[in-house]
């Protein structure tokens, strides 16, 4: 991020100690030598990759030594380029296909000479990758994703051993992971989740027994929580990690920490009168004279148009509702409520109290979605800043200490 950074731009700030803090949480579910690794896909779930990895590489918290988890997960090569260098293994965790199309060449060989893990689904896939590493001169590290049950990306279980086959075919491939992806473990005893780790099992038990040093992968947030034998070796947070529970809701048991506050100021405050209307279509009339607060945020940014008339934002710890339609560059408050408000004071856009009105939960409540698409919609034009522990989050002056922002 610039430098010059204007101190009214909205931003995310991102608590390294609710990060940490959650990190401990998911370890502590863990039985004894399950890894952790932290999936930072779609920009760490618009919390930003670069800052998260910092984060997890190289702090720590409760006396444990940095990195505090074990690998990172993305979804792309080009995600694992934009990454900061790391001391822990990278997972792809797109399969690779049609490698030899336009730049995809020059990528795989990138990605290979880096040593991160990538992932393949066929037989063909795996020839291709080899040739490429050959022709590198570097073994690639490979992984096999398989399809329980998700019917999307992964190999068919008949066809499993074809592709485990191929893989050792190839002296220029190692075998390092097999993993899976579960499509219904948000709901708690889901029969479908048993049915994908017995699947998942039946088709990898025997490999790995013979290879001890394969690492089976199949747990998300919710399963992590929710069926404790799909641990295996290593799991997968996501959601979790940045502080949502995966539930849906918070749950005081699990005491995950949002980790992601997103701010503005107020752009400026006027009166509207009586029987005035506000936005396009005129969909809020005053029925009193009003104080209205700008907000420099809209759907551009990443808060939706399904909030107009009916969310709410947090102004000096009060609640305050959006009133008029949401537009593209700005969202308007009613300021009814906080008559001590100003144009200059904070805005609390998306709240890290889980219990807020303001919160993700609600927020995604509202527009009939998930904290998962609530997060990755929030725009680029949004700065993310990463917070210390020892930093008032709220604060915003551009010079703060402890504050670091984001470099991409």
């Amino acid at each position: 991020m610039d430098a010059n950074h204007s101190l009214g731009q909205p931003r995310v700030q991102i608590s390294r100690s609710a990060l940490l803090h959650n990190v401990a949480t998911v370890r502590r579910q863990l039985r004894d030598g399950v890894k952790i690794c932290a999936v930072l896909k779609a920009d760490a779930y618009g919390h930003s990759a670069a800052l998260v990895a910092d984060a997890l590489c190289n702090y720590s918290s409760t006396g444990a030594e940095a990195p505090v988890v074990d690998a990172l997960a993305v979804a792309t090569i080009e995600e694992a380029i934009a990454l900061c260098e790391v001391d822990v293994p990278v997972m792809v965790l797109r399969p690779v296909e049609n490698v030899y199309l336009g730049r995809e060449r020059d990528k795989l060989e990138a990605a290979i000479h880096e040593g991160w893990t990538l992932t393949v689904c066929s037989p063909e896939a795996a020839g291709d990758v080899a040739r490429i590493a050959a022709k590198c001169g570097v073994r690639a590290r490979v992984q096999v994703m398989l399809d329980t049950g998700m019917a999307r990306e992964g190999a068919p279980l008949d066809s499993a051993e074809r592709v485990f086959r191929a893989i050792e075919a190839h002296a220029s491939l190692r075998l390092v992971g097999v993993c899976t992806h579960f499509a219904n473990s948000e709901s708690c005893d889901d029969p479908l989740t048993t049915e994908q780790l017995k699947q998942f099992d039946a088709a990898t038990s025997m490999r790995a027994w013979k290879s001890p040093a394969l690492v089976r992968h199949a747990a998300n947030t919710a399963a992590m929580f929710f069926c404790p034998e799909s641990q295996l070796d290593m799991v997968r947070p996501g959601l979790g990690l940045y502080g949502i529970d995966p539930s849906g809701w918070p749950n005081a048991d699990r005491s995950l920490k949002p980790v992601l506050k997103w701010t503005a100021r107020l752009h400026m405050v006027r009166t509207v009168r009586k029987g005035e209307s506000i936005g396009y279509g005129q969909t809020w009339t005053a029925n009193r004279d009003t104080r209205i607060g700008l907000v420099p945020v809209g759907y551009a940014d990443g808060y939706l148009r399904a909030f107009s008339n009916r969310a709410a934002m947090m102004v000096h710890g009060k609640a305050v509702p959006v009133v008029g339609r949401v537009s593209m560059d700005f969202t308007t408050i009613d300021l009814s409520g906080v008559p001590e408000a100003e144009g200059g004071d904070v805005v609390t856009i998306l709240d890290n109290n889980a219990r807020s009105p303001a919160s993700v939960y609600t927020l995604a409540n509202i527009a009939d979605t998930v904290p998962y698409e609530i997060f990755c919609r929030i725009g680029a034009r949004v700065a993310r800043v990463g917070v210390e522990p020892s930093v008032v989050e709220d604060a915003l002056t551009a010079d703060e200490p402890g504050v670091q922002r984001d470099s991409a």
